[in-house]
């Protein structure tokens, strides 16, 4: 008995049920990216919390009469003609940054003006804000003398 097995050509079989086959499986993928990219949640911000400062046991007298005396120190050396206006202000900015920072321990020495106004220290922003147009311009001139009383001002009076 003779067994004979006709082998059928490659191509005879239709294409279009392997096409179709194609097509659903690229609509399918195209269906669930655009479902994941839809519902895709996002994850929640991160709210920075800023730690408030710890009120440190602190000599008040003592950090005003240092500070009273750094700033006698810059004037010294700036009517002097060994510092600049500029530099003046910058070293008067953060000496009286630093005051507040050890007086209180908000660290406003990294603070921009901005941050510095809403912190609620009107003295200290009013200072800050006057040394900043010539702190951070070459034409700026401002009055140097003038700021460094309303600062030892500031120092003397802080609360």
């Amino acid at each position: 008995m003779p067994i004979t097995v006709e082998l059928q050509d490659m191509f005879r079989y239709s294409f279009i049920p392997v096409a179709i086959a194609v097509v659903l499986a690229v609509a399918i993928g195209v269906a669930g990216l655009i479902y994941f990219v839809k519902h895709k949640k996002e994850k929640p911000v991160k709210q920075v919390v800023k730690p408030q400062p710890v009120p440190k046991p602190v000599n008040e007298v003592q950090i005003r009469d240092k500070y009273c005396s750094l700033i006698d120190e810059l004037e010294i050396t700036y009517k002097n003609g060994q510092m600049s206006n500029r530099k003046a202000y910058q070293k008067l900015s953060e000496l009286l940054r630093q005051f507040v920072f050890e007086l209180t321990g908000v660290k406003v020495h990294n603070f921009t003006l901005e941050e510095i106004k809403r912190v609620n220290m009107p003295n200290l922003t009013r200072i800050i804000d006057e040394c900043y147009a010539p702190e951070f311009s070459v034409d700026k001139k401002g009055n140097i003398d003038d700021t460094i009383k309303k600062t030892r001002m500031v120092i003397k009076e802080w609360r």
